[in-house]
This record gives C-alpha cells, structure tokens and sequence, in this order.
C-alpha cells in the first residue's frame, strides 16, 4: 500500500514551500501583492470568464470512442460504458457535459483536475465521479502513484492510477501538473490588487488625512483605543460627518 512521505508541519504566518504549491498559486516576490489562490483569482472576471469559455466550449463538443483494429484503421464504438459516461450521464444523476464542465474548469484554473473512474467485475467502467481538487491528495510509491480523495458519496478512498482520469497542465516531470495561476503569480497579483484598489475607490472608503500621534500614553491600551477613535473617523462618512458638525457648531 502506498504511503504518502514524511512531511514537516506549516504554520501560516511563515508557511512552508508544500503549503503554498497545495493551496495556492503562489506568492510574489512583492510581498505587498495578495496570495493569488484559486479561490481569489476566480473574483476577477477575466480569469472566471477564460475558465469559463474555455470548460463551457470543450464541454460542448460530443467525443467519440474508437477502436483500433489495425495500424491505420479504426472504427467507432457505440455501444460501450465509456461513451456513454462521456457524453450522456457520467454518475446518477450528473449529465456527462456538466462533469466535463468541471474537470476541465479545475484544469484551466489549477492546472489539475480528477475523477474516480471504477470498474466492475468484468472491467467495464460503472461511472465517472469528478472530485474537487482540494479534496485530492497525489502519492507515490516509486514510479507507481496513487490518489488519495473523497468521492461524491462522501467516503475517503485510496485509488491506484487506473482507476482515476487525471487532467495536469504543464507536467514537467510528467505527472505534476502546475497551476497557470502559479505561473503568472505576480500578474494575476497585478490585476488582483488593482480590482481591490478599484473597489475600495468606488465605496468611498480612501485615504482622507494623516495623523501624526504623540509617543506618550498611559498604556499600550490607551494608543490602541487613540488610533482605533481615527481610525474610525476616517473611513466611516457618517463618523467623519458628526466630527465635522460639532466643530462648526462650536462658539
């Protein structure tokens, strides 16, 4: 049985190099751009509406199966478990577009995508169950790999590579795939950081003074409440209005 190797515990203020591959694109050098994850690149409408084209389109498109019956000739096979799982109903009751849908929306958004592809007695397929890929663990046992998953009934289970159909981008080593997120890390941080710029910009909630305290308080409670009280002053209109009503009320 494969075991997966020793691995070293991350904390999140300082997270190990394993945590950022598992969870997120990745950080860049500019340590004042957000973490691009693909859960925080999905919020761009750029990155949703490629992922989005790219899975809806090839989900569109009906594969065939074909048998090879010599070096240069194949036929197409109708009657088999394959092309109906890919085409009509992949597992009870997921249409076989919408499980294509999502594999290849998880490949263009983290460079992997999974599903449990078992097989009954006689070796024909029974279905074809899409996992998400935060669900999924890749292990290794030499040269042989297997996954480690929740399926859609929700029971853990351990599956030798046979059994799943494994979508990777950009396998360099031939079986990890790299998220396209990874890759353009500081870019997709770019465009990130200015829609977070952009929406602060449009609530209303922006840069209004600078104030410069004095060093000396009672206790570290006392500058805390001092710089909350600005704080507040400065980024609630409501607050900023009140303040500037009783100054002009006064004699």
């Amino acid at each position: 049985m494969a075991a997966a190797g020793p691995v070293e515990p991350s904390g999140t203020r300082h997270p190990a190099s394993w945590f950022g591959d598992l969870w997120a694109g990745g950080q860049s050098r500019v340590r004042s751009l957000p973490v691009v994850t693909p859960l925080a690149a999905q919020r761009h409408a750029t990155v949703f509406a490629c992922c989005n084209v790219i899975a809806g389109d090839l989900a569109k498109v009906p594969l065939r199966l074909y048998q090879r019956m010599g070096p240069s000739r194949a036929e197409p096979v109708v009657e088999h478990a394959a092309t109906y799982l890919l085409n009509t109903e992949s597992a009870p009751g997921v249409a076989a577009r919408l499980a294509r849908f999502a594999l290849v929306y998880a490949f263009a958004l983290r460079g992997r995508g999974y599903a449990y592809a078992p097989r009954d007695g006689a070796g024909e397929l029974t279905l074809l169950d899409v996992i998400r890929p935060d669900l999924c663990a890749e292990l290794r046992d030499g040269r042989a790999r297997f996954y480690a998953f929740e399926d859609g009934a929700g029971i853990q289970r351990r599956a030798p590579s046979r059994a799943m159909v494994h979508l990777r981008y950009m396998a360099e080593d031939g079986w990890t795939g790299r998220s396209p997120l990874q890759v353009a890390a500081e870019s997709v941080g770019l465009a990130l950081a200015g829609q977070e710029a952009a929406a602060r910009a449009a609530s209303g909630v922006q840069m209004r003074a600078v104030l410069k305290m004095e060093d000396v308080y009672e206790d570290d409670e006392a500058w805390h409440r001092n710089a909350r009280r600005a704080r507040n002053a400065l980024t609630d209109p409501e607050a900023m209005a009140r303040c500037t009503l009783r100054h002009w009320r006064r004699p």
